[in-house]
């Protein structure tokens, strides 16, 4: 069996969070020190990460006071200053750079965020499900301290997610109206034009939160954006957009033959010369050869199909199941910390805890 810790969650947003912050208080501390050594690698001392999570603490204070009183009570339960819980949550925003100012904190010696995704749509099933999929590939460090909870409440729907140890904001989940979300990271030219707007993990909740796929959709075009990042967002009843976006603009692709695939390069050139490329040049195959490995099955796939893909070794170790670079910096090493296919009519999530290559997909129902 996987060791993910798993949360059943319910309450209201702060005794949400408490319970939270209080079963992973020590995963919380371990992400909070494994930040600090990322920031400092690209030159964002402690004290000024810090600084700036007392700066998104009042942000998202005021975009969405649900999401603050759930942070508020993860500091309260893992004993930590809510601008430090704030920081985690931001740490999309100020990972990628975008706070310039600052830090340069991305350049052609860093490992990015290498996500792989899929979505399909039911005439390409064997079930006549609508499925979303992702490899998520990030920081070493933060393996072995993230989370699926269950999400009970009054106020919102239900919904089931994953996220890191501390962060509020489910990256890759469902809820009980059939809404799914999975994403990959983006980097433009224009990232750090505006300044503390919505972060992206708060934009990630708020689809979670909606009753009807519109309103998923909302969150992500609202507003400008800090930074560039890749939705992709799906309904049970058999429907799939997947939005580019970058700090003003947005670009819209749709399933071909009941499939689109994704990772971590702009499709549409509207959105000004896309970075990720230079830093990660293995974006520029991943997403296109996890078409073909599912492509070739088309109407008949199935969680075998893409656990097989999924585990695809092309390219080590920057492949579409990723494996550390031990030329890398230590604090910059990144791999996949967990696979996920979702099945978005039954509201379940399969997840493998790590590689897929080396762990099985264990099912978390709503």
């Amino acid at each position: 069996m996987s060791d993910l810790p798993f949360l059943d969650l319910h309450g209201n947003d702060f005794e949400r969070g408490m319970k939270h912050g209080r079963v992973l208080k020590q995963a919380i501390s371990e992400n909070l020190e494994t930040y600090f050594k990322r920031f400092n690698a690209s030159g964002l001392s402690a004290d000024n990460a810090r600084q700036e999570g007392k700066k998104w603490a009042e942000v998202i204070a005021k975009q969405n006071a649900g999401y603050t009183k759930e942070m508020e009570g993860i500091a309260e339960g893992s004993g930590h200053v809510l601008s430090d819980i704030a920081m985690l949550n931001a740490r999309y925003e100020i990972t990628f750079g975008l706070m310039k100012e600052e830090a340069a904190v991305i350049d052609l010696n860093d490992q990015a965020d290498g996500c792989t995704t899929f979505g399909v749509l039911p005439q390409a099933t064997d079930n006549g499900h609508t499925v979303l999929g992702q490899n998520w590939d990030w920081l070493v460090g933060v393996y072995g301290r993230c989370t699926l909870m269950r999400v009970k409440r009054e106020e919102g729907p239900d919904f089931i997610c994953y996220t890191e140890a501390g962060i509020v904001g489910g990256k890759m989940g469902v809820n009980q109206h059939g809404i799914g979300l999975v994403e990959n990271g983006l980097v433009s030219d224009h990232d750090g034009h505006n300044r503390y707007e919505k972060p992206f993990h708060v934009r990630c909740r708020e689809v979670l939160d909606a009753e009807t796929f519109d309103m998923a959709l909302l969150p992500i075009l609202a507003s400008r954006r800090v930074c560039s990042a890749n939705f992709m967002v799906g309904h049970a009843d058999g429907e799939i957009i997947n939005l580019e976006t970058s700090p003003d603009a947005v670009s819209y692709h749709f399933p071909n033959e009941g499939l689109i695939t994704h990772s971590n390069h702009f499709l549409d050139k509207r959105h000004g010369p896309s970075q990720m490329e230079r830093l990660s040049p293995s974006t520029l195959y991943r997403a296109n050869r996890l078409d073909n490995l599912l492509r070739k099955d088309i109407g008949k796939l199935d969680i075998k199909n893409f656990h097989a893909a999924f585990a695809d070794h092309f390219g080590t170790p920057n492949s579409i199941c990723r494996h550390p670079d031990l030329n890398q910096p230590e604090a910059k090493r990144t791999m996949t910390n967990a696979s996920f296919i979702i099945d978005l009519v039954t509201r379940t999530m399969h997840v493998a805890d790590g590689q897929p290559c080396q762990n099985e997909f264990i099912s978390y129902a709503l």
